[in-house]
């Protein structure tokens, strides 16, 4: 049996007290609340429940040691585990819808990762509370494993999906090697090796940089590197674990107490108060990090030896300045061509970061910036279809050091909210509202300042200057504006899509170029004339010289100089499908792909 770690009870006693509170009898679960729908559900504004939290929660009664919540915890393990899909002829087969009040076949589309997701957290009743649980529920909690590993064997998932390459490797390895299932072991070793291949010959996860899951991949590793008793394993676990916490190392800004990008899944833009915590646990080092009002304990590290390093403990107390560059494969297989180019700069007094090219999906961070010490600031940029990240749009970069020109264009078939799941296929859009967008926010105290095409902030410590250098809409001039957080709650009010964006409270400040404000309308993608933003970001407070724009044969080329260095993109000018899209950077004339090792991309 294990219980929580006296040193971490009062912080995990603050969650349970939460999670017991909203304990439904009849659902045999917490309740939460969900406003606006997600991905893969429909459901909105409304209280549900959710099967993985209640396995969740399940653990943590376990952790308590207590005989009355064992009682709790054997009726929500039973009830939670029935709800699984056990037919082996059904799609669904393995995996459980993710609330309750929605059967898997009303889900859009159902979450396969449910089954890893789930399947981990039953493997820890096994490892640590076996002996607590009666004889007949731990054989239909063995039945429900077989059928979550059954699932994750016959999805198969290659290793470019990070977290869950790593998640169900580990899945399928502590399964197999609890109830002796040889070939489930032996898929889990496979599998797990080519997630080793990837990441070591890659450099990175092609999940690169995530604060959410770089952290889930570091709490699996660590559970394949301390529960798993094969040696090679254990070693494999290892060498993806350093991988792991260096890059977390190398992007994390002391000062600030942020974890720089460029991110390719962020849910946040300031690093939350839990992967601080998470932070702190595995570092070791108490209030200095979060304090103790702000510390948030995750009832998952009740199971997990975590750890970090301790060749990487220094970058989490001072920051040298550095840059962290690097192109690499984000690709199914380690033979797939390298497509992306990460650029971060980290220094005292700022970071900034960007992805040389990337869609603007709402989990993307493709221009991230912070500064303000104690009291940290952002800056990020996006492209905002009704005030939502609009993933069918492109960002080229081409950044050095604190300087960066980011060049902004359109897809006619590529991603609406998702990149994946509601593409427009038929090249049309409806909306009231389409911008590139620059955001500033944190703990901002001065607003930012128009003067003609550029945007002045001096704040925080630092001076940064935001220069529009160009834009068109369909052959026209972009207005420039500077808008605020009250502006877009006044938007979202008088135009209900609950698919939208929801503004918080949270001050900001946008910089906007705007290529469509006005009555709700379609648009046919493939009959607009072009459609381009390109800005130059300073956090130097240096002005752009020499700019020069281009539109040649349908594409924009954009060169300017900043502090002694050419910057440079490529990109469409005009609106293209998803297959045609091409684009790139350069720093002095030299492609960023030929610096990093990426094909080259050749324009028509």
């Amino acid at each position: 049996m294990r219980v929580v770690n006296e040193k971490y009870r009062k912080f995990f006693e603050k969650e349970y007290k939460i999670m017991n509170d909203a304990y439904s009898e009849e659902f045999k679960c917490p309740t939460s609340r969900i406003e606006a729908p997600f991905y893969h559900s429909q459901l909105h504004h409304c209280d549900v429940h959710s099967t993985l939290a209640a396995f969740v929660y399940a653990n943590m009664l376990l952790a308590t040691g207590d005989e009355a919540d064992l009682n709790r915890a054997i009726e929500v393990l039973s009830h939670a585990a029935a709800l699984q899909d056990k037919d082996p002829a059904s799609s669904t087969f393995g995996i459980w819808s993710w609330y309750m009040e929605e059967p898997l076949e009303n889900m859009n589309p159902p979450d396969w990762n449910w089954a890893d997701f789930c399947g981990k957290q039953i493997m820890q009743v096994f490892l640590f509370h076996s002996e607590r649980m009666p004889k007949e529920l731990l054989e239909e909690l063995k039945e429900t494993v077989r059928c979550a590993c059954l699932s994750i064997f016959r999805r198969n998932m290659h290793p470019g999906y990070t977290n869950i390459s790593i998640m169900g490797a580990y899945v399928t390895l502590v399964a197999g090697q609890y109830f002796g299932w040889k070939d489930m072991f032996d898929y889990g070793v496979s599998r797990f090796e080519k997630a080793h291949e990837y990441t070591m010959k890659n450099g990175t996860f092609a999940e690169y940089n995530s604060s959410a899951y770089t952290s889930e991949a570091i709490n699996d590793l660590t559970r394949i590197y301390t529960e798993i008793e094969d040696s090679h394993i254990h070693d494999l676990a290892g060498d993806m674990l350093d991988v792991a916490w260096r890059t977390v190392a190398e992007h994390f800004h002391a000062p600030t107490k942020q974890w720089t990008g460029p991110n390719a899944r962020s849910y946040t833009w300031l690093t939350t108060d839990s992967t601080l915590s998470f932070l702190r646990v595995a570092l070791d080092n108490g209030e200095e990090f979060v304090t103790d009002d702000r510390f948030t304990y995750d009832p998952a590290l009740v199971y997990i030896d975590l750890f970090c390093p301790e060749k990487y403990k220094k970058a989490f107390k001072e920051c040298e300045t550095h840059d962290v560059n690097l192109g690499f494969t984000r690709g199914e297989s380690i033979k797939s061509p390298r497509t992306h180019i990460a650029i971060a700069h980290l220094c005292p007094e700022y970071t900034l970061s960007s992805w040389e090219s990337m869609e603007t999906w709402n989990q993307c961070r493709n221009l991230m910036g912070y500064w303000g010490g104690e009291k940290p600031r952002f800056i990020s940029a996006t492209i905002l279809h009704d005030l939502y990240d609009f993933s069918t749009g492109m960002f080229v970069t081409a950044q050095y050091k604190g300087n960066a020109l980011i060049t902004a264009s359109l897809r006619t078939n590529g991603g609406d909210t998702h990149c994946g799941i509601d593409r427009m296929l038929d090249e049309k859009t409806n909306a009231y509202d389409i911008r590139v967008r620059i955001e500033l926010g944190g703990a901002i105290e001065s607003p930012p300042i128009l003067e003609n095409n550029t945007v002045i902030l001096k704040d925080g410590g630092v001076n940064i200057k935001i220069t529009l250098l160009g834009s068109e809409f369909d052959g026209k001039p972009c207005k420039l504006e500077i808008r605020d957080t009250s502006w877009d709650k006044e938007m979202q009010a008088s135009h209900t899509n609950l698919h939208r964006r929801l503004t918080t409270d949270e001050p900001r400040y946008y910089i906007d170029a705007v290529f469509y404000h006005g009555e709700y309308k379609e648009f046919k993608l493939n009959e607009i004339e072009n459609a381009y933003a390109t800005f130059c970001v300073s956090m130097e407070g240096t002005e752009p010289l020499n700019t020069e724009i281009k539109d040649e044969a349908g594409y924009l080329y954009v060169n300017t100089e900043i502090s002694g260095t050419k910057l440079s993109t490529c990109s469409p000018s005009g609106l293209v499908p998803c297959d045609k899209w091409k684009g790139f950077a350069a720093i002095d004339d030299v492609p960023m792909y030929k610096t990093y090792g990426l094909p080259e991309v050749k324009i028509p």
